[in-house]
């Protein structure tokens, strides 16, 4: 099947098929950075569906369940539901506990990981002095990015934004968010997204903050305030480096984690973790 040409209902046909076969259980996810991630991870009687989208994995999940279809779960980023509007609720379905896979890692060992290997200690100390830690710092800066988006979602009727590349707002010498720059060039109507800025409640920053945005701009904070990070190295490569981060002892420690060993425990014969 081309990649992108799937449904809800042609995720459940493919499950349907690979039950005659396969006996063990189904993971379902997103899309295929969530395959990497989980490849490692599952145990070898569990089968990873790419859902291509979480509409389907949601919707694929949701006709599983009236089906009482056994042995399949599903994994989705939570984005801005948590904070936005009730998420669908499932015995089969798990969110992050975070924006996304990407802020999960970033809020985990992952990422001490990732500045121990890629990261200058004595930058890092330095950019420490300050009083800020690094992650707080990458938690903040990512949020002036993801408070716009949020704000922009959350309006009624949404704001649509123009596209935002993230290095052309954080400088590279200093690791600084240029917000006025950001706000000037990715809203069409700056005086109706700042009422909406203002408007915002209160929530979780690591629910708002998304992944992509902060995979970016701790990218560019390791080429030059934290670091002396390659050109060549790529936010991909990063996403890369804190997938492999993360410990199983990580995971087990997220709600997440939490959420697929009690999934498990209810579920026997039927294994997702490779532990």
């Amino acid at each position: 099947m081309l990649h992108g040409h799937k449904s809800p209902g042609t995720l459940v046909a493919e499950i349907k098929m690979s039950r005659r076969s396969h006996e063990g259980a189904f993971l379902l996810v997103e899309g295929r950075d969530d395959i990497r991630f989980w490849k490692s991870r599952c145990h070898a009687t569990c089968e990873l569906i790419d859902g291509e989208g979480k509409p389907n994995v949601i919707g694929g999940i949701q006709q599983l369940d009236t089906e009482q279809f056994p042995g399949a779960l599903a994994v989705v980023d939570t984005d801005y539901d948590l904070p936005t509007r009730p998420r669908v609720e499932s015995g089969n379905l798990l969110y992050t506990d975070a924006h996304d896979l990407e802020c999960l890692l970033c809020r985990s060992s992952a990422l001490d990981r990732v500045l121990a290997e890629h990261g200058a200690l004595a930058k890092i100390q330095q950019f420490e002095l300050a009083g800020v830690d690094v992650r707080t710092a990458l938690l903040e800066r990512t949020l002036v990015f993801g408070r716009l988006r949020w704000a922009a979602s959350h309006a009624r009727p949404a704001i649509a934004l123009r596209e935002i590349a993230v290095q052309r707002f954080v400088d590279e010498n200093t690791w600084a968010v240029d917000a006025e720059k950001l706000l000037r060039q990715a809203a069409p109507n700056v005086r109706a997204i700042e009422g909406r800025l203002a408007q915002l409640p209160e929530a979780d920053p690591w629910y708002i903050a998304r992944g992509h945005d902060m995979v970016q701009i701790l990218r560019i904070g390791l080429r030059r305030v934290l670091g002396d990070l390659p050109a060549r190295i790529k936010a991909n490569d990063i996403a890369g480096f804190l997938r492999v981060g993360m410990s199983p002892e990580a995971l087990r420690g997220t709600g997440l984690g939490a959420g697929l060993h009690s999934w498990q425990a209810a579920n026997q014969p039927y294994s997702i973790l490779a532990d």
